[in-house]
């Protein structure tokens, strides 16, 4: 079992920025809404040793976990991290806004359009590839205890699609909140949703 998260709100993400492999920090809300996935989550998985908890080493996804794991009462010393959970590349994009990379990079932009899910972002991944590294995870996992897995919107709603079998274009139109999460088990995947009120500091 896995009970999947996203990472709360960042700068970037207000600022409607690719930040792929770099960063930028929590937002006041980001900080809600990863306080309040955590209550929930203890709500709906129990809080204790039981849980383990592995997280993207980005950043962004580290201090969400660290919130997520005080809140189940478990030491954040105990996170594991997880190169391939890690968000999809977008290389020359990274830290501008889908407005500039169009106007910037105008070729590599209409191509990508063209083939979302094969065409790697100059100097960074393709769907593809992020799909390849994140089903490499999910076979190396021995099932042996529900998983918290804190991760990114591209590449959460990857595993999540690898898991139920979607295509790219199911892939594609799943949405990425930061104010809920999803438990993946028995072939099935649940949301699980914390109220706007909740996820405020």
């Amino acid at each position: 079992m896995i009970y999947l998260l996203r990472h709360g709100q960042t700068l970037w993400n207000r600022l409607g920025i690719y930040q792929g492999q770099q960063d930028s920090p929590l937002t006041a809300r980001g900080i809600g809404q990863a306080r309040a996935m955590g209550a929930l989550l203890a709500e709906v998985a129990g809080s204790g040793q039981s849980l383990k908890i592995v997280s993207s080493p980005l950043g962004r996804a580290w201090q969400t976990a660290v919130i997520v794991a005080e809140r189940l009462g478990i030491d954040p010393a105990e996170i594991s991290l997880e190169p391939k959970l890690a968000e999809i590349a977008y290389g020359d994009w990274e830290a501008r806004s889908a407005g500039e990379v169009a106007r910037l990079f105008p070729e590599a932009w209409a191509a990508r359009q063209a083939d979302r899910w094969n065409f790697p972002v100059p100097g960074g991944e393709s769907y593809a590839q992020v799909a390849a590294r994140v089903r490499d995870w999910m076979g190396e996992l021995d099932g042996s205890g529900p998983l918290v897995a804190v991760g990114h919107g591209g590449a959460g709603r990857i595993l999540r699609g690898l898991y139920q079998g979607a295509g790219s274009d199911e892939i594609f139109a799943m949405d990425k909140p930061q104010d809920g999460f999803f438990r993946l088990q028995d072939g099935c995947v649940t949301r699980f949703e914390v109220a706007e009120a909740d996820a405020r500091l």
